[in-house]
């Protein structure tokens, strides 16, 4: 009976519990069309809930787009992880700050593309822009770099298929460790065989799946106080492994073709990357800004560093005040303070 009653109350206090994504053969992962939820995943946290929609499309935006531009549109395409898709009302996200808040001289109107699905990375970057975006015929193409992108790509080196040149064609998913190992924020942990029968029943059950992330928010502050870098964020450590460096390098180098194969298609692009709070408070190396900028001096495109534009924004207001309690993702006010900053920087490029 008690059990019954955990459950219950489980299905009550927690209602985020249907997939959001589905595999794909060729994105390893895209959005479920054609669906609106209510995601409270972060009251816990003191964060309002809020909707999140995801068009007839697979974009996470309330909106269809037409493959068509209307006269006088300039359309931009948003491509990134969790942090472009908006942990936040679309409303506040920054592809719909941009939106609303850019006007381009000689066009009447600014449409942005909001192309983020969580845990994307370079490569698939590439294929969603090359299989997909590429048929909207957007006029710029921003891409904001994660942290984790090199992790990410790590993982999606061990099923990606490329062509005679290196070009990817396909990331089906199947990484070999996702059957013993489960990725969290904090990188691959591996799983006793307990551990896997516990997330086999939290499939299955709200109250074990609600049990299990409360462990897992308690390892993630036990391991902040520590003040490890995470492997998931092994591209912020000052002491790199040479793995590490190896991930780097191939993630800079698929950053490269997505820049180079906009180019080739008549895309202007724009990179940027988001600042996480150990970066903004010091605590992890900022070298991983200074690889992205290497990658866009060498294709001559435009990097918006967004370490000194945080703390100017900041002022005297501390860090954390722009971030979710024990998560590594912006609040709202940290994505509008992110709008506004890439809206003053596209603003200086003169576009287009």
């Amino acid at each position: 009976m008690l059990l019954v009653v955990a459950e219950l109350g489980a299905r009550f206090f927690y209602s985020d519990v249907t997939p959001d994504v589905i595999s794909d053969e060729v994105l390893n992962h895209v959005w479920i069309p054609s669906q609106v939820r209510v995601v409270d995943l972060y009251e816990r946290a003191g964060i309002s809930e809020y909707t999140r929609s995801v068009n007839g499309q697979g974009f996470p935006m309330a909106r269809e787009v037409s493959r068509q531009k209307g006269d006088g549109v300039y359309r931009i395409a948003y491509l990134g992880d969790s942090f472009t898709e908006g942990t936040c009302s679309e409303v506040d996200s920054v592809p719909a700050i941009v939106e609303r808040s850019l006007r381009v001289p000689g066009f009447a109107s600014v449409e942005v593309i909001n192309a983020g699905t969580p845990s994307y990375a370079p490569t698939l970057y590439y294929l969603l822009l090359k299989t997909k975006l590429l048929s909207y015929r957007p006029d710029l193409l921003v891409v904001n770099v994660d942290m984790t992108d090199v992790f990410d790509d790590s993982l999606y080196s061990a099923t990606l298929r490329s062509d005679s040149n290196g070009d990817p064609i396909a990331c089906p998913p199947g990484h070999p460790l996702l059957t013993t190992h489960r990725r969290t924020e904090r990188g691959l942990e591996p799983l006793s065989a307990s551990q896997r029968a516990l997330i086999w029943l939290s499939e299955r059950s709200d109250a074990i799946r609600m049990a299990l992330e409360v462990v897992s928010r308690i390892r993630s502050r036990a391991q902040e106080r520590q003040n490890e870098v995470p492997p998931a964020f092994a591209w912020c450590r000052t002491d790199r492994s040479p793995a590490t460096q190896l991930d780097v390098a191939r993630s800079m180098e698929m950053l490269a073709r997505v820049i180079r194969f906009a180019k080739a298609q008549g895309i202007a692009i724009v990179i940027t990357a988001v600042p996480h709070l150990e970066q903004l408070e010091g605590k992890w190396s900022l070298q991983p800004m200074n690889d992205i900028a290497a990658v866009c001096a060498q294709e001559n495109v435009p990097f918006l560093t967004p370490v000194e534009a945080f703390k100017q924004k900041l002022g005297s207001k501390q860090p954390q005040a722009i971030y979710i309690p024990d998560d590594m993702h912006f609040n709202a006010d940290g994505y509008r303070m992110w709008g506004e900053i890439q809206v003053e920087f596209l603003k200086s490029l003169e576009l287009p």
